[in-house]
């Protein structure tokens, strides 16, 4: 079989193997957050329709935002499409490829997720998972 380049000059088109766009700044973003948000046909194929998301529903939001981050063949994209305060309102929610996720948390700290009601003494009693209580034995 033949190589055929992308249309949009990715050689390699499979989002679970390219390593992600990242920029150096979280600041240097400059989406829209308000309006429509439509994001490139590579990014969702099909209908207009399917690429086209409000900014004012946070549901889609993070829908366009979990495609941006994980499809954007390049950083000029991610730029263009995410606006830099409503990602670190929703980054907590989106649904991201765990790669994804270390490696925007790797380059951009203050993104880590918090989590709530959590101490280190019971994550490591749980072995990083929930810790069951015990009800007190009188």
């Amino acid at each position: 079989m033949s190589y055929v380049a992308a249309r949009d000059g990715r050689k390699n088109r499979s989002a679970a193997t390219r390593a992600p766009a990242i920029p150096d700044r979280i600041d240097d973003l400059h989406g829209h957050s308000v309006g429509v948000l439509e994001v490139p046909h590579h990014m969702a194929c099909g209908h207009a329709s399917r690429r086209r998301f409000e900014l004012e529903d946070p549901i889609q939001v993070r829908h366009a935002y979990e495609q941006v981050l994980c499809e954007a063949a390049n950083c000029g994209e991610v730029e263009d499409l995410i606006n830099p305060a409503m990602l670190r309102r929703v980054w907590r929610d989106l649904h991201l490829p765990a790669r994804v996720r270390a490696a925007w948390e790797t380059r951009h700290p203050g993104l880590q997720r918090r989590t709530v009601n959590r101490t280190p003494a019971v994550e490591a009693a749980a072995g990083g998972g929930f810790a069951r209580r015990r009800r007190a034995v009188a």
